[in-house]
């Protein structure tokens, strides 16, 4: 979640929210799907409450440093994590649930609550977009 939700008082926040409702909704739990898909699908719609919430209150998100993938190149890793926090949370949430916890499309599809190829269009886009703006900063390093 702190790779979505940087700000450790939202997060804080957005994780008790999980929390209560796994809690709370337990008996719901159907089955269908692991049960930790069914809890990221829960915290991935905390998180987005929550930036909608901090983006009417005027709070700037920004990823934490730590995002990098491990194994890439420690030059790279303020690269990588500007160019992350410059993505849209959907595009994010689609490149940090493939790449970096490594969940399917099919596992992405759930917790997202959208149609499989909906991920595989995001993931193309966020993909895309990714390029471009490390492009952008490796030519204009801040």
């Amino acid at each position: 979640m702190y790779r979505v939700v940087s700000d450790p008082a939202v997060n804080e926040e957005a994780f008790n929210d999980v929390m209560l409702t796994v809690w709370s909704k337990a008996s719901a739990y159907n089955g269908a799907s692991k049960v930790s898909t069914w809890i990221f699908a829960i915290a991935y719609r905390q998180c987005l409450k929550a930036l909608r919430t901090a983006r009417r209150h005027g709070s700037g998100e920004e990823l934490p440093s730590d995002i990098a993938a491990e194994g890439d190149n420690p030059d790279n890793r303020d690269l990588i994590t500007k160019a992350l926090s410059l993505l849209s949370a959907e595009h994010r949430l689609v490149i940090e649930l493939s790449y970096f916890a490594g969940h399917t499309y099919q596992e992405i599809a759930e917790i997202a609550d959208c149609p499989e190829n909906t991920v595989k269009t995001r993931v193309f886009h966020a993909r895309r977009r990714l390029k471009q703006i490390m492009s952008e900063l490796g030519d204009n390093p801040a």
